[in-house]
């Protein structure tokens, strides 16, 4: 059987190196079909065991120099006016909302984070915002954040997506964008199911088929994000750090609704929302999965981002945002919880974007060389990840990523070993 396989892998090996030598060190030859669809069988959801990007970098080190990375932020050097050679736009008022702490999330390779504060009577937060000069089909935006232990609910918290027409950050609060215009999703926090402070995590989202609060149908002239709750809640904690990830895929063709968006807390997948997944019925402008407004579950029918290919996802946005919060009165009706309603404080650190899934922050290196088939990081496992694998290699021959038979040496021959794994089905 053995023999077998090896026949059949030998001559697939050969054309393997002729593929790594021409295709892009994005790992995929076929960039188009990336794009999960219906109609292409993929997906931008990672398989169930994938452990993402990250663990391949124990602490993010080396990290940003991974093809799929496109941006990455450890708020290790320099002042707070340095922020500016990493971001394009900054908010903080009078000095007083952003600084550095000494606290940082277990597995970090750094010592510190951002911390933003936003105080009733001075601020509504703050932010930094960076703009992509590169547009992006799909991407994943990883952070850590960790609340203080007395903090109140959230306005409005990061978001992710496309922006054609100014070069500083805007909401669109009261409107629906075109599909030529742009888009947006924030990870962000609900208190709709009497959550605890600072909220539920959740996706809020702004497209160009999102629906109106005005009618039961969502017809209407005034938008507000839509929001799309998980089945089961998710609680952001306070005072303790938590790795949130959250994704959106781009719609294939300008008028087929496949594209999706999706979060992932400390590893573990919560929400995602794509054609026919999850059951959902509209009402006015939220999809409920859950509760007695889901009177009529239908598949959902997934995003429709754009109608023109040419609108790509092109900033992100670490946004604090606390002004409804310090307008209304939210005192939680448990008297017990601690809740400060006029200052709210967060913390942030370990900032990646990347094409692929990243993953919370891997604490020690695979051992016994790379641990698992998917080289390239898209949950998974085909002759991709071997041209994968063989560019590494070339790229640097030393690179211990690449042992993936565990023999202590980096060699083409780890390469057939995997081809070889792939063609017996045992990845």
């Amino acid at each position: 059987m053995r023999k077998a396989a090896i026949g059949i892998g030998i001559p697939a090996f050969l054309i393997t190196l002729g593929l790594a030598a021409s295709v892009p060190e994005s790992g995929d030859p076929h960039p188009a079909a990336s794009a999960k669809s219906p109609a292409s069988g993929q997906s931008a959801q990672p398989a169930a065991n994938h452990r993402g990007l990250a663990y391949r970098y124990p602490g993010d080190t080396g990290i940003e120099a991974d093809p799929a990375v496109v941006f990455r932020e450890t708020f290790e050097k320099g002042e707070v006016q340095d922020l500016s050679q990493n971001w394009t736009s900054i908010s903080n008022k009078d000095d007083q909302i952003l600084d550095f702490v000494n606290d940082a999330p277990s597995g970090s390779a750094g010592k510190r984070s951002l911390r933003m504060t936003a105080t009733d009577g001075h601020d509504t937060g703050g932010h930094l915002w960076k703009y992509l000069d590169k547009g992006y089909d799909r991407l994943y935006a990883r952070f850590y954040t960790k609340f203080s232990p007395d903090h109140p609910y959230v306005h409005h918290f990061v978001h992710m997506g496309s922006q054609r027409e100014t070069l500083f950050p805007s909401g669109g609060a009261g409107s629906r964008p075109s599909g030529t215009q742009g888009f947006s999703t924030g990870i962000d926090l609900s208190a709709s199911r009497r959550a605890v402070p600072p909220g539920d995590w959740m996706l809020y989202s702004y497209w160009c088929e999102m629906r109106s609060y005005q009618n039961l149908d969502g017809t209407g002239n005034v938008y507000y994000g839509n929001a799309f709750e998980p089945l089961t809640p998710e609680p952001a904690p306070r005072d303790k750090w938590q790795c949130v990830e959250f994704m959106i895929q781009c719609n294939n063709a300008p008028d087929v609704r496949d594209g999706e968006e999706a979060f992932w807390i400390d590893g573990k997948l919560i929400g995602r929302f794509a054609p026919g997944t999850p059951l959902g019925t509209w009402i006015r402008d939220k999809f409920h999965v859950t509760g007695v407004y889901n009177t009529n579950p239908q598949p959902f029918e997934g995003f429709l981002w754009r109608t023109s290919n040419e609108v790509k996802i092109n900033c992100f946005w670490l946004l604090y945002y606390m002004a409804s919060v310090f307008e209304n009165d939210y005192t939680p009706n448990d008297t017990t919880i601690p809740y400060n309603g006029a200052k709210g404080q967060v913390l942030f650190d370990d900032i990646v974007l990347a094409t692929q899934y990243i993953g919370p922050l891997a604490v020690e290196p695979p051992t016994g060389g790379q641990s698992g088939c998917d080289f390239n990081g898209d949950g998974r496992t085909n002759i991709v990840d071997v041209v994968r694998l063989v560019q590494m290699f070339l790229r640097d021959p030393q690179d211990k990523r690449t042992d993936y038979d565990g023999d202590g040496e980096s060699t083409l021959g780890d390469a057939i070993t995997l081809l070889i794994d792939i063609v017996k089905g045992n990845c």
